[in-house]
């Protein structure tokens, strides 16, 4: 399945019920459907922001399939910043205490809820952020 958005908050609602629903047909089980969905509208969302700063003339494609068993997806943006990954991440517990911005938690987010996560290389302008989903479910452990 492909998507294609605006580049506009608001619009990752629409690819998450969209998502949503074609999981639900793969028959996936509904608490890793509502995980799927927030950890997709955070992806979303730091493409917009982060890859594509706002600008209302680029775009957001989300690319959807299944691999062998898991549920692979994958959200691309048109990379007016390349994502350069910060020296020492800061955990939630030192962001919650004070020692950074409470913003910037979505990947840290979208860690916890998928099975995999991670942004992949590419060879052309714009970055790509993939995770995946183990359709059975049994998969998941909370980290």
């Amino acid at each position: 399945m492909e998507l294609t958005l605006p580049n506009q908050l608001g619009y990752e609602l629409i690819a998450r019920d969209t998502i949503a629903a074609f999981a639900r047909r793969l028959g996936m089980p509904m608490d890793r459907i509502d995980d799927m969905k927030t950890a997709l509208c955070e992806a979303c969302i730091n493409a917009m922001e982060h890859g594509n700063l706002l600008n209302p003339n680029l775009r957001v494609q989300i690319l959807c399939h299944v691999d062998d068993d898991r549920f692979v997806i994958e959200v691309y943006d048109q990379g007016l910043r390349p994502f350069v990954p910060p020296p020492t991440p800061l955990s939630i517990v030192d962001k919650l205490t004070g020692m950074g911005s409470l913003r910037g938690m979505g990947l840290l987010l979208i860690s916890q809820l998928s099975d995999e996560s991670g942004f992949v290389p590419r060879d052309e302008a714009g970055n790509c952020f993939r995770f995946t989903f183990q359709r059975s479910g049994a998969a998941h452990v909370c980290r």
